[in-house]
Parts: C-alpha cells; structure tokens; sequence
C-alpha cells in the first residue's frame, strides 16, 4: 500500500518537531507506506519523501488531509483510522526523513511468525504482558497500549523488545532515577523536562515535577520490562509476534 501520492512542495517549512513523535511515525511508515515508496521514498515516479518533494502537499496540515483521505484512483488509499496524532507523527518523520533508508539491518532480519491466536492468549495470560501493556485500554500508564503496535514495529523490531527489551528504549518509554538533596530517591517514567525541571511519573502513577535545582543525581534507568527469553519459548515469542502484528489500529479488540 501507498502511503502518500505526493510530490513537489514549493518550499518545505522548517518546524521543530518532539524525537518521540519522529519514533513513531517511522513505525507507522514501516507498516503502511514501504511498500510503495520504498526504504529511501523515491519508488514513487515524481515524489522523493527523503528531500521533501510532495506532488499534492506542502504544510502538514495539507499532508495531514491527503493520508486521510487518500487520492482516488490511485494506490494511494484513504486512512480514516489514523488518529490525528498519529498523523502528526507520520508528518514528522517525512520532515526529517532521511535519505540514507528507513530500514536498518535490524529491522529487515527474518524472523519466525507463529500463531495469533496462541500469542494472544499468552498476552492476557501465561505471558503477562497485560499486567503493564493495554490494548485500547487497561494496563498500567507507565507502559505504552499497544493497539496500533502492529503498523509502527516491523517483526524483528517486535522480537528484539520482546527477547532484549533494554537493547533499543524508545523515546517516550525511557525511565528515569532522580535523587533530590534531601536524599529522597524517585524512579518513574520521564515525561518531560526542559533546563529548569523534570516530570516523572512514578510507580504509583502519579505525576511528580521537579526543579533541577533541587536535585543532587539524575540518570535515565534501562527499560523496568523483563525479557522472555529465560520465561518463553522461541515458539511462544514467534506467536506473541504474531498478536502483536495483528493490532494495526486503535480499534484492535483483545
């Protein structure tokens, strides 16, 4: 599927946009848009994503319109399922889209896809990962829902998180340990944080802001998800991938 039926912007606006959002939209052009503008976004004849070059486009707001929806008789279908969110990140990855590949080596490995179904089951039982992951819904806030995994993650970025979940931390899941000069110590989720203060939330949930001013350490903590490596089998992982790749939209049901 296409992605974008796009081209010729007359002059590309410079916008300042978060990494988190960057992440994500890289996820959600992996899942929806590589097979026909390919790993650069020059496969489409008269569009280069990579350099900015929109045929139909030029703000985000007008690319924003044009994925949801689509061009008419064109592979470039509509996506009224992308929330308005997910469309601002798509927008902020073609914003900052490299023209050296979307794809790394550890994106296009080969990996072994098992059952839906029994992964599934393993989600919401001998697995766990519902304890902290919802889908649309439930699980913890310090943890991402994952109903729109399935359009963002290819299946070996899936498989890494799922056997070494410290190798890759992606913004707006990183965690971090702070200790005030009072000696009191905080872990939670970094929510934000500019020169002056930091925002947690921590494990009860519950937002904590602090001034750096007041702080005598900081450190960003590795991923608190274990791996499944010493808990499943190479079979039960190939069928958690396989669940995991079937949540494409918000409207995934458990």
């Amino acid at each position: 599927m296409g992605l974008l039926g796009l081209g010729f912007a007359a002059n590309a606006q410079e916008h300042s946009y978060a990494p988190s959002d960057i992440e994500n939209g890289r996820g959600l052009y992996q899942g929806n848009c590589l097979g026909c503008h390919g790993n650069n976004g020059d496969s489409v004849e008269g569009v280069n994503l990579g350099k900015g070059r929109f045929r139909h486009a030029s703000s985000d707001e007008d690319l924003i319109a044009l994925i949801r929806a689509g061009i008419p008789s064109t592979l470039m279908v509509a996506r009224p399922q992308f929330s308005y969110g997910e469309l601002r990140s798509l927008v902020a990855f073609l914003r900052n889209m490299q023209t050296g590949g979307v794809l790394t080596a550890a994106d296009t490995r080969e990996v072994k896809i098992g059952d839906a179904k029994a992964g599934q089951q393993l989600f919401f039982g001998k697995g766990g990962c519902s304890k902290c992951h919802g889908v649309n819904g439930g699980g913890s806030r310090l943890s991402p829902d994952l109903a729109g995994i399935g359009s963002q993650r290819s299946p070996a970025s899936l498989e890494t998180s799922l056997q070494d979940p410290r190798k890759e931390v992606r913004e707006g899941n990183r965690f971090m340990q702070v200790t005030t000069k009072a000696g009191v110590v905080i872990t939670g989720k970094l929510m934000n944080q500019d020169t002056h203060s930091v925002q947690l939330m921590n494990e009860k949930e519950k937002l904590v802001s602090l001034l750096k001013k007041d702080l005598s350490a900081q450190a960003m903590m590795p991923s608190p998800m274990p791996s499944t490596q010493d808990v499943l089998s190479p079979t039960q992982v190939a069928d958690l991938v396989a669940y995991l790749l079937t949540l494409k939209s918000e409207e995934s049901a458990k």
